[in-house]
C-alpha cells in the first residue's frame, strides 16, 4: 500500500519540482541579472572618479598654460610699447630735426 501512496505522489512530486525548477531558473537569472548590474555600477562609477580626476588634472595644466601665456603676453606687449615709444621719439626727433631744412628753401 505504501508503495501506491508513492507512486500516487511522484506525478505531484514531479510537478512541484518542475516549479521549483522554473522559479529556480528565474531566481537565478535575477540573481545573475542583479550581481551584473552591481559589477555594471561599480564599474561605472570608478570610470566616472577617473574621468573626474582626469579632468581636474587638465583643468590644472590649462590654468598653467593660461598664466605662463599671460606672462608672455604681458612681456610682448611691455616690449611693443617700449619699441613704439623709442620709435615716436625717432620719428620726433627727426622731424624736429629736418624742420628748419623745409622752411629754409
Amino acid at each position: 500500500m505504501m508503495l501506491l501512496d508513492v507512486a500516487s505522489q511522484v506525478p505531484n512530486a514531479l510537478g512541484a519540482a518542475e516549479n521549483l525548477v522554473q522559479y529556480g531558473a528565474l531566481g537565478a537569472i535575477a540573481i545573475f541579472m542583479g550581481t551584473a548590474l552591481w559589477m555594471l555600477l561599480k564599474r561605472m562609477l570608478k570610470a566616472e572618479d577617473e574621468l573626474k580626476a582626469k579632468v581636474e588634472s587638465l583643468q590644472k595644466q590649462m590654468d598653467d598654460y593660461i598664466i605662463t601665456d599671460q606672462n608672455k603676453l604681458r612681456e610682448v606687449i611691455e616690449n611693443n610699447s617700449k619699441v613704439m615709444t623709442s620709435l615716436r621719439d625717432i620719428v620726433l626727433e627727426l622731424k624736429y630735426a629736418l624742420k628748419p631744412e623745409i622752411q629754409k628753401p
